[in-house]
C-alpha cells in the first residue's frame, strides 16, 4: 500500500482510529511477517509514516519507519511472547546499518552490519 493510498484511507470515512494519531487499515492491505490480527498508520508529514502490526492481544508484532513510500529508518519486530524478534536500519529501501535477530527464547543469533543493502560485516 503505497502513501497516496493511505492518505486517501486516511481521509475517508471508512477509517477506524485505534487512537487519535494512528488509523487502522483494513485487512488484507499490509504485507505481514508475523501474522498479526490488525494493522496500523502513524502520519507524520513529509511523506513519513511508520506502519505497525498487532497480535490479536493488542502486542505489538512488529514496526517500521517510511519515507516516501520506502522503508527509512528503523524496522523492529517481536515475537508472540513479547521477545525481540529483530532489529534493522534501513537508507532508501535499502538495509543500511546494524541488524540483529533473535531466537525466540531471547537469544542473539545473527548481528550483522549491512551498507546499502549489503552485508557488509557479519558479527555474530
Amino acid at each position: 500500500m503505497n502513501y497516496k493510498d493511505l492518505l486517501i484511507l486516511r481521509l475517508s470515512n471508512l477509517t477506524e482510529w485505534k487512537n487519535e494519531k494512528e488509523m487502522i487499515i483494513p485487512s488484507g492491505m499490509v504485507i505481514d511477517w508475523q501474522e498479526c490480527s490488525f494493522h496500523t498508520c502513524e502520519f507524520f508529514g513529509d511523506g513519513r509514516h511508520k506502519l505497525r502490526g498487532y497480535y490479536e492481544n493488542g502486542d505489538k508484532g512488529w514496526e517500521a519507519d517510511y519515507k516516501n513510500d520506502r522503508i527509512h529508518g528503523r524496522s523492529d519486530g517481536w515475537y508472540k511472547n513479547g521477545n525481540k524478534h529483530w532489529e534493522y536500519e534501513y537508507q532508501n529501501n535499502l538495509r543500511h546499518g546494524r541488524a540483529i535477530c533473535w531466537c525466540e527464547s531471547g537469544d542473539i543469533y545473527t548481528e550483522e552490519e549491512y551498507v546499502d543493502g549489503g552485508l557488509g560485516e557479519r558479527t555474530k
